[in-house]
């Protein structure tokens, strides 16, 4: 009887289809966002995985990868940071939202007042880079070790008169960290807030948002 079931699983889990993938594409040389008033200006020689066909979810940035994946795994998520892949690869998320407050499980957090107190909200030491810079200030950032030699790295900014926030997160292996720093303070160095009705918005001293979308 057990020999039985255990077939009968095999043949259930042999019949269930791996989810459709893609491969995945350069990154455009512009990501912009029209809603977040936010501009990059991409460095060469990263890739994406392009959003699903028909994608209905809330924008709030993407993924670029230093490392091209495997594939992309082509099935819809609820934010458009979400980015599924085969495997692991090097990557750097671009992530923005309103400094909103929030709950969580024990308490309501209210919006960060500064940078610092927004990455406190990430971990548990911060610290004002020597290296990287966001919106050409110093960039608060924060480290973590992670499970499979894997480090995570990210800087952290409000903007915008404090009104929205932006993550730059880093993931990568301890054997690259030191390199993909580098393609980090490279995406540091591209982001600049922009606007993106400035005829609408005459008193806003950010330049005109450039041609391009959220992708």
């Amino acid at each position: 009887m057990k020999t039985a079931l255990l077939l009968l699983a095999v043949v259930a889990a042999a019949g269930q289809s791996a989810p459709p993938s893609n491969p995945p594409k350069p990154a455009p040389p512009v990501y912009v966002s029209t809603q977040f008033g936010l501009a990059v200006q991409v460095p060469k020689g990263l890739s994406y995985c392009p959003l699903p066909k028909n994608w209905t979810g809330i924008e709030d940035g993407t993924v670029l990868f230093i490392t091209a994946p495997a594939d992309c795994i082509d099935k819809p998520a609820s934010f458009s940071s979400t980015r599924l892949i085969s495997g692991f690869a090097p990557s750097i998320a671009v992530r923005y939202r309103k400094n909103a407050g929030r709950a969580d499980n024990f308490d309501d957090i209210p919006p960060a007042e500064s940078s610092l107190q927004l990455a406190s909200q990430v971990c548990a030491k911060p610290e004002v880079s020597s290296q990287f810079k966001l919106f050409g200030q110093p960039a608060v950032s924060c480290r973590s070790e992670l499970s499979g030699g894997q480090v995570r790295l990210v800087l952290l900014s409000l903007y915008a008169s404090g009104r929205h926030l932006l993550l730059l997160d880093l993931r990568t292996t301890k054997d690259r960290l030191a390199a993909d720093s580098k393609v980090l303070e490279s995406v540091a160095e591209a982001v600049a807030v922009c606007n993106a009705a400035p005829k609408n918005n005459a008193s806003e001293k950010a330049a005109a948002c450039p041609n391009g979308k959220a992708w």
